[in-house]
């Protein structure tokens, strides 16, 4: 049989909300009566009645004048105006920030009361704060003995004997977190001292000092290998990181040191000091090099990053036109703007970077020339399960022709970190012994269609293109393109990769199908 109470229950809750909603807008007289309708709809009756306006308002903040001056003069509230409790809400709060933002980090909501008067149709409001002790800054303190004190305190965005705000403290706060070596941080505020002002008290825990990493790659194309890191925290006390890195792979070995500054002389700054070993054997050429060099970033806006740089290059290159030994100074000057929603997996936003490297080569070649490089990426999530991600990278070498650049100088099209189908370093300039021969410029693109499901697997469909080229860009008609697809398996910070694409124009010769397996998305 039906159930004739639920029509009755369902009209109830809705007068219910009609009625909650009606005194939230000051309709403290309404009347709201459930019925029926002739098809056993829920039907409400309602009149309104005049809507009621503000009559007193008052804030309570105990003795403390200054603090109810604060509270006052965020008030927008004025007696007459119709009663809202939505806004009444947001002036409270928007009080409780200006006093937080005044001296008084610790201030907090009291109970209100509010009197609804239906003689007067008039609603009494009484706001109440509790302000805490008015903060002025005294010293700032440090409690954690594995960083440098001066270093710690350098950080802060506080002014000194300045009031303390909630803000500041919590942008201090956030700056601390930000540091590698530091896993948790506690601030806290000591007792005023005669002339009021209070010291501040900062508590640090360590991050783990060393932490140890592992990549693990291989692609028919680009051969397999892995890269080892070991990374060591906080080395001399200011948050310096100290990384050194193996790299073992079919086409390349080496090993690398860096150390970085962060907040070097200025907050934001960061200096990334790096030397390197390297050995490199491609169809192109056999290298063996020695690098140094320096790398300063700073962020100029929220997403926006610059970084200048030198490196001191010794190479010895073997290629079809010999044996070569050449020294590279370069100077670089790079633009990055990143507005991804993640670093790792992003699915909204886009990155941008624009680098400027001249270079000047002395040796067996010799050289003077600057390379202009451009690349991006964009991400737009279509639905909860699939995401497009587009990018492109465009490269040119001005001022010197192609004999006078160093073979592992010059640009190179083809393989997994570029235009997946094809053979490593295969799509551009070839010798007479169709071996690859750089070239002056290179183009990319690449499109991926990626979805994911509720589980931590995926997939993608892909296609890109990319060229090599003599010239400053290269030409249309030497533009490659392959298709793909690939399965994702989802850790929690990146996902595993597997990948099979084909050239969709194959030439004799070439291998039909191209594997990749490693771990992140392709970009």
């Amino acid at each position: 049989m039906p159930d004739d109470t639920a029509p009755w229950q369902r009209a109830r809750t809705a007068s219910e909300r009609a009625r909650r909603y009606l005194r939230a807008q000051g309709y403290f007289a309404a009347t709201v009566v459930p019925a029926l309708g002739a098809a056993q709809n829920p039907v409400l009756r309602i009149e309104t009645g005049d809507r009621f306006t503000y009559g007193t308002i008052s804030v309570d903040v105990g003795a403390d004048v200054q603090a109810r001056e604060r509270v006052r003069e965020a008030l927008t509230l004025e007696p007459g105006e119709a009663y809202d409790a939505g806004l009444l809400l947001s002036v409270e709060l928007a009080a409780l920030e200006r006093l937080r933002a005044s001296g008084w980090p610790e201030a907090s909501l009291g109970e209100r009361a509010i009197t609804v008067d239906h003689a007067r149709q008039e609603v009494d409001v009484v706001l109440r704060y509790l302000p805490g002790i008015y903060s002025r800054l005294g010293e700032i303190r440090l409690h954690s003995e594995a960083w440098n004190a001066d270093f710690i305190l350098g950080l802060s965005p506080l002014e000194d004997a300045a009031a303390v705000s909630a803000d500041g403290l919590r942008a201090y706060r956030n700056r601390l977190l930000s540091l590698q070596s530091v896993s948790a941080v506690q601030l806290s505020l000591g007792e005023p001292d005669g002339k009021g002002a209070r010291d501040l008290g900062i508590t640090l825990e360590h991050a783990p000092r060393h932490v140890a990493e592992v990549a693990l790659s291989y692609s028919t194309s680009d051969g397999g290998g892995a890269i080892a890191a070991l990374n060591r925290r906080n080395l001399l006390g200011e948050d310096q990181l100290f990384t050194f890195r193996a790299q073992l792979q079919t086409l390349s070995q080496g090993v690398e040191a860096s150390l970085s500054f962060p907040h070097w002389r200025r907050y934001g700054r960061t200096l990334l000091l790096s030397a390197g070993l390297q050995s490199e054997e491609t169809d192109a050429y056999d290298q063996q090099e020695l690098t140094a060099g320096f790398n300063l970033s700073r962020a100029l806006r929220e997403l926006l990053q610059y970084a200048v740089g030198a490196e001191l290059d010794y190479s010895r290159v073997t290629n079809p036109e010999g044996v070569s030994d050449a020294i590279s100074v370069q100077a670089g000057l790079g633009l990055t703007l990143d507005a991804r929603d993640d670093p790792l997996e992003p699915t909204r936003g886009y990155r941008a970077r624009g680098e400027m490297v001249p270079t000047a080569t002395f040796g067996d070649t010799n050289g003077q020339y600057v390379r202009l490089e451009a690349s991006g990426s964009a991400y737009w999530r279509a639905s909860e399960s699939w995401v497009v991600a587009a990018r492109g990278r465009i490269g040119s070498l001005i001022g010197a022709p192609i004999d006078d650049i160093p073979a592992d100088q010059r640009f190179y099209a083809g393989g997994g970190g570029s235009v997946r189908g094809f053979d490593y370093q295969g799509l551009g300039p070839q010798t007479v012994e169709d071996l690859p021969s750089g070239g002056l410029s290179v183009a990319e693109a690449g499109l991926e269609l990626r979805w994911r499901d509720t589980s931590r697997w995926g997939g993608v469909v892909f296609v890109e293109a990319g060229a090599a080229g003599d010239d400053l860009l290269p030409a249309v008609d030497d533009v490659r393109a392959a298709l793909g697809i690939g399965a994702r398996y989802y850790l929690d910070f990146a996902p595993v990769r597997i990948d099979l694409a084909t050239p969709l124009d194959r030439r004799d010769g070439e291998t039909p199908v191209h594997l990749y397996f490693s771990i992140g998305q392709a970009f």
